[in-house]
């Protein structure tokens, strides 16, 4: 049993690697070109999809695939919680930001639902998910692992370092916050999905900042918003208890 959990958690990693890290390979190798931005778009989360979904079949069965990822349930709630915790961030960007004069309704789509759809998919769904659900990581390591590389697919954004490293860390501390609320809120994704979906929307739609980073009163409000995710999150369970406690924080037993 232990050998296989170790067989497929490096199965799981690795698939994540290619599907991750192909398209720029390829791409250093070959150069192509899209007649329009949807195809290019469709075929960059193509290299998340299909090899993740692949491998998800193999191992659990292709008709487990929404329920493993936690996407069979909860939707409604997904969104009404995530608009009640991002409705600071919403109405605060409103009012100190604009709605820019050559909005790109196609681009805000990719960058809000899209982005958020997909990234919550790859990263808290299939990498995070899978290792701690399924394959008894425990949260710290499972959520560590995903938030560092997703932090460190967002530092691109950054022009000098102390910029960067600020990018880095709070994208990473972010990543681990969605996978918190996901486990929290019953393995529910579209917990996390939308949140991130909104909180971008927030911030793209209303032009307030050009990073991850943010500015001083663009943090404050997230900081609002994180803190009702949490308190919301801790009264859901307060009869309940936390699904994730001490006892799989290293080791989760509980898979």
């Amino acid at each position: 049993m232990r050998k296989q959990i170790i067989i497929n958690s490096i199965l799981i990693v690795l698939t994540f690697i290619i599907a991750f890290y192909g398209k720029r390979i390829l791409n250093s190798c070959i150069s192509l070109t899209f007649p329009s931005v949807f195809l290019k778009v469709s075929y960059s989360y193509l290299w998340w999809i299909l090899p993740s979904l692949f491998v998800l079949g193999i191992l659990y069965g292709f008709k487990n695939i929404p329920e493993n990822l936690g996407l069979n349930k909860g939707l409604i709630t997904g969104f009404l919680f995530s608009i009640i915790t991002v409705l600071p961030m919403i109405v605060s960007s409103a009012i100190i930001g604009k709605i820019g004069d050559n909005l790109d309704f196609g681009n805000l789509l990719h960058t809000t639902f899209i982005a958020g759809f997909f990234e919550e998919y790859f990263f808290r769904g299939f990498l995070f998910g899978i290792l701690f659900r399924k394959l008894k990581w425990g949260f710290i390591p499972a959520s560590i692992l995903g938030g560092v590389i997703f932090g460190l697919g967002h530092i691109y954004q950054g022009s000098t370092l102390i910029e960067t490293t600020g990018i880095f860390a709070i994208t990473t501390i972010g990543a681990i916050w969605f996978s918190w609320l996901y486990i929290e809120w019953e393995k529910n994704l579209w917990i996390p999905i939308f949140l991130h979906t909104l909180m971008n929307l927030s911030w793209i739609l209303f032009e307030v900042s050009n990073n991850a980073l943010g500015g001083v009163y663009t943090n404050l409000f997230r900081a609002i918003t994180i803190t009702l995710t949490i308190i919301i999150t801790i009264r859901y369970h307060k009869k309940r208890g936390l699904n994730i406690n001490r006892k799989n924080l290293i080791i989760n037993n509980n898979s």
